[in-house]
C-alpha cells in the first residue's frame, strides 16, 4: 500500500501485523489514496462506531477500507429509508456483521422486495435481519430457496 495510506492507518491504530494481513486478503489497497482511506474511516465514525470497533470491523473485513462511496451511499440509502434503522441499531447491526457495507445494494433491495411480497413489514424485516444478519450476506435467489424450503 502507499506509504501515506500506511502511515495514515498505522497512526489510526492498526498495528503492523493487521496492515500486512490487509495487503495480503485484499489486493485493491494497493490503490488506495490516503484521502480514500481517510473518507471510509470517517464514514465509520459517522456512524458511531469506536476506533477499537474501526480495526475491528476492517480487520475482519479488508474489502470495507477500499469501497466505493456510491455503494455505501446506496445501503445507506436502504438502512436508513427502507428499513428505517435509526443511528444505534444500524451501529450494532455493522458491529455484528462486518460485510454490512461491502454486500450487493441490489440483492439487498430483492431481499426486503420478496419478504415485503409475503407480507412482512419493513419494521419485521429490520428485525429479521438484525437478527439473522447473516442473511444480508446470501444472494437474494439462495435466500429465497433456504425460506422455499423452511
Amino acid at each position: 500500500m502507499a506509504e501515506d495510506v500506511y502511515d495514515y492507518l498505522h497512526t489510526y491504530g492498526f498495528n503492523a501485523l493487521d496492515l500486512d494481513k490487509m495487503e495480503k486478503r485484499n489486493e485493491n489497497i494497493f490503490f488506495l489514496t490516503y484521502e480514500d482511506a481517510k473518507k471510509i474511516i470517517n464514514f465509520l465514525e459517522e456512524k458511531y462506531l469506536k476506533e477499537e470497533d474501526i480495526i475491528n470491523l476492517i480487520n475482519e473485513n479488508p474489502f470495507m477500507i477500499t469501497e466505493k462511496n456510491n455503494r455505501l451511499e446506496a445501503l445507506d440509502d436502504i438502512y436508513y429509508n427502507v428499513l428505517n434503522f435509526d443511528s444505534e441499531s444500524l451501529k450494532e447491526f455493522i458491529k455484528s456483521n462486518s460485510k454490512a457495507y461491502t454486500i450487493s445494494p441490489i440483492e439487498l433491495q430483492k431481499t426486503i422486495n420478496y419478504l415485503e411480497a409475503l407480507g412482512q413489514t419493513k419494521k419485521e424485516i429490520r428485525e429479521f435481519i438484525m437478527n439473522n444478519s447473516q442473511v444480508i450476506n446470501m444472494k437474494a435467489d439462495e435466500f429465497i430457496k433456504i425460506l422455499k424450503k423452511g
